[in-house]
C-alpha cells in the first residue's frame, strides 16, 4: 500500500512539474497539458516495458518463468519471477543478464525517444518525448542502484556477479526450504468437520 501511494504521489508530482515546464516551453495550455499527459502515461508504459525486458531476457536465457505481474498503481508488485535450477550451467551470468533486462529495456527506449524528439518539429511533442525519455532513463538507472529490497535489480545483480557461489547456495537453500515447508504442515482436508 505504501508503494502504491508513493507511485501515485510521484506521478502527480511528475504531472505538475511537466505541466509547468511545458507551459514555459510551449506557452500553450493545450500543448502543455498534452505534453504532461503523455509524459505521465509514459511512466506506466515504462513500468510495463521494464518487466517486459525481464521477461524477454528470461525467455532468451531459458530461465523458467513462474509468474508475471504487471499492474502499476494497483498494489501488486510489478515483477517477473523465475525459478532456475541451482545446477544450471552459467547460472550467475544468466541471472545477472536477467536482472539487467528490465533496466536495459528502459534505457533503450529512452535512447529511442531522444532520437525521435530530435527529429520532431512541434515543441510540445518534443517536450513530451524528452519527458518520456527522462522517465525511462530515470527508471532504468534507478533500478540499477542497489536497494534494500530483496527484489532490487541492482542488489541482485551485485549478488550474482560479486558472490555467485553464495547466491547459488542461497538458491539451493531456498528450494530446500520451499520443498520442506508443505510436508511439515501436513495435508489439509477442506470441508472436514474437525478442520484437518
Amino acid at each position: 500500500m505504501k508503494l502504491r501511494r508513493r507511485l501515485v504521489a510521484a506521478s502527480l508530482l511528475l504531472a505538475v512539474e511537466t505541466t509547468v515546464l511545458a507551459l514555459l516551453v510551449t506557452e500553450s495550455v493545450t500543448g502543455a497539458l498534452a505534453a504532461a499527459g503523455l509524459t505521465c502515461l509514459s511512466l506506466w508504459l515504462h513500468l510495463a516495458l521494464h518487466e517486459g525486458g525481464h521477461l524477454a531476457a528470461a525467455k532468451l536465457l531459458r530461465l523458467p518463468v513462474v509468474a508475471v505481474h504487471i499492474a502499476p498503481f494497483t498494489g501488486w508488485r510489478n515483477e517477473v519471477s523465475v525459478r532456475p535450477s541451482a545446477s544450471m550451467p552459467v547460472l550467475p551470468l544468466r541471472m545477472a543478464l536477467f536482472h539487467l533486462g528490465g533496466p536495459l529495456a528502459n534505457l533503450g527506449a529512452a535512447t529511442a525517444l531522444v532520437v525521435a524528439a530530435t527529429h520532431t518539429g512541434l515543441a510540445s511533442m518534443r517536450l513530451a518525448l524528452f519527458g518520456a525519455a527522462f522517465v525511462g532513463a530515470l527508471l532504468g538507472l534507478g533500478n540499477l542502484v542497489p536497494g534494500r529490497s530483496p527484489r532490487s535489480d541492482g542488489r541482485n545483480l551485485l549478488r550474482w556477479l560479486g558472490a555467485p557461489a553464495a547466491a547459488r547456495a542461497g538458491l539451493r537453500a531456498y528450494y530446500h526450504q520451499d520443498v520442506r515447508r508443505p510436508a511439515e504442515d501436513g495435508p489439509k482436508i477442506i470441508g472436514s468437520p474437525s478442520g484437518r
